[in-house]
């Protein structure tokens, strides 16, 4: 997979970390704070390979493969994040439910209540956060700002990985197992059905429509966007790469 696309997104994960460093925010989240760590998780092809990179490097491919394996069916929702964009901006809100079997359930990537994967967690994983420490069952607390700019960052996400695989973690996951660089966490793998069957579920990831922002909420929301749009990668900035200008194939 491109490099181009790894680099964008950590742009938008080093830019919601600085965003968020400079608000007033004082959230209560932090490594080993694992009740809000379930197993419904989305994420993009570009995440993925971002994890199995990490998972190769640390010599973790047997441990990943037992996992994947012993993952049930996760968490399948009807629509991407820009899908559900799109019909909001189009006006054609359709709300859909996703099949979830897994609500509820821990992360099977925790080990005594740490992530370990987590220098490569997903977005859709730092950007869940609360403003009080949560207990099973609660909610967690956060102003709509946070809510609207942490939507923002998995559109730019999708976008970032338009018309490669998006849906749950593990199915993301297993679903490149048997990219050529990735072979050696599917020889791990008792058998390789588990593969096709993670494929079926998936859906590919859409560009992006627009963004989903309340005029209210403006101004503390765009600061985060105009960051990841102005910075640059090999002498090009991301807006441009975004829009075209530039390769991310």
């Amino acid at each position: 997979m491109s490099h181009i696309r790894q680099d964008l997104v950590a742009v938008v994960y080093h830019s919601f970390d600085r965003w968020l460093s400079a608000s007033s925010l004082n959230l209560a989240c932090h490594e080993g704070c694992s009740v809000c760590c379930t197993q419904n998780v989305n994420v993009t092809a570009v995440e993925a390979d971002l994890i199995h990179d990490y998972v190769r490097h640390h010599g973790l491919k047997a441990w990943l493969a037992a996992k994947l394996e012993s993952a049930p069916a996760g968490r399948q929702p009807l629509q991407t994040t820009n899908e559900f964009a799109e019909q909001c901006l189009t006006g054609r809100q359709e709300m859909a439910e996703a099949t979830a079997t897994t609500r509820g359930r821990a992360c099977l990537f925790l080990q005594e209540e740490r992530c370990r994967i987590y220098p490569v967690r997903p977005f859709a994983c730092r950007c869940m956060a609360s403003l009080h420490t949560c207990r099973q069952g609660d909610s967690a607390e956060l102003p709509a700002y946070y809510i609207t700019a942490s939507t923002a960052g998995q559109q730019l996400i999708e976008h970032i990985g338009q018309g490669q695989y998006w849906g749950n973690l593990y199915d993301v996951l297993l679903a490149l197992c048997d990219h050529v660089d990735k072979e050696a966490t599917a020889r791990c793998l008792a058998s390789a059905s588990c593969i096709a069957q993670a494929r079926a579920r998936l859906k590919k990831a859409r560009p992006l429509p627009g963004f989903l922002i309340p005029d209210d909420e403006y101004d503390q929301v765009s600061s985060f966007i105009q960051s990841v749009l102005q910075e640059n990668i090999a002498g090009k900035r991301v807006e441009d790469i975004l829009n075209g200008k530039g390769s991310h194939a």
